[in-house]
C-alpha cells in the first residue's frame, strides 16, 4: 500500500473514532429580540476538545453535545449577546455551554468571548459545547428568547 493511501485510511479511521453522531444537519432559523440565530448542526460528540497543548475529555458518565450556529445582529446599533443565554434542558434544570469556540474546520478549538458585541448586521459563527449526562437526552436548545426543539438521541 502506498504511503498516501495509508495516510488517507488513517485519517478516515481517526475521523470515524473522533467524529460525533449528527443529530441535526439541516439549518433551523429563529428570530427574536432583534437577533437571528441559525442552528446549522448539532452533534452528539466527539467527547473531547483538542486545544492544541491539551485535550479536554468528557468524564465518565458524561458526553459532549456540540452546536454549530450563526448569530446575526438585526438591530441598527451595536449590541452584546451573551452565550450563557443558551442552554439545553436537563429535566427541571438546564446546562449552559462549557465552551464557546470558533467554528473553523482547521485549527484548534479555543475559548472565544462568551459575550461578544456585534455591529449592526454583523454575523458570527460559533460552536457551543455542552457537557451532558450519558443516558439522558435534551428536548430543546434555547438561546433566550429563541427555542429549538431537539429529537431524542
Amino acid at each position: 500500500m502506498s504511503h498516501s493511501i495509508a495516510v488517507l485510511l488513517s485519517a478516515f479511521v481517526l475521523c470515524l473514532s473522533g467524529c460525533g453522531r449528527t443529530i441535526i444537519s439541516e439549518p433551523i432559523n429563529r428570530v427574536g429580540n432583534g437577533w437571528t440565530l441559525e442552528i446549522r448542526k448539532v452533534t452528539d460528540g466527539p467527547n473531547s476538545i483538542d486545544e492544541g497543548d491539551i485535550i479536554l475529555e468528557a468524564k465518565d458518565g458524561e458526553r459532549l453535545i456540540w452546536v454549530a450556529l450563526t448569530l446575526r445582529n438585526d438591530e441598527p446599533q451595536p449590541r452584546t449577546f451573551n452565550f450563557d443565554r443558551c442552554d439545553l434542558d436537563m429535566g427541571t434544570q438546564a446546562v449552559v455551554p462549557s465552551t464557546v469556540t470558533h467554528d473553523m474546520l482547521m485549527g484548534y478549538a479555543s475559548e472565544m468571548n462568551r459575550a461578544p458585541e456585534l455591529e449592526p448586521e454583523e454575523s458570527i459563527d460559533r460552536r457551543l459545547v455542552f457537557v451532558y449526562p450519558q443516558g439522558q437526552s435534551p428536548t430543546r436548545l434555547r438561546c433566550e428568547p429563541m427555542e429549538f426543539p431537539l429529537p431524542q438521541f
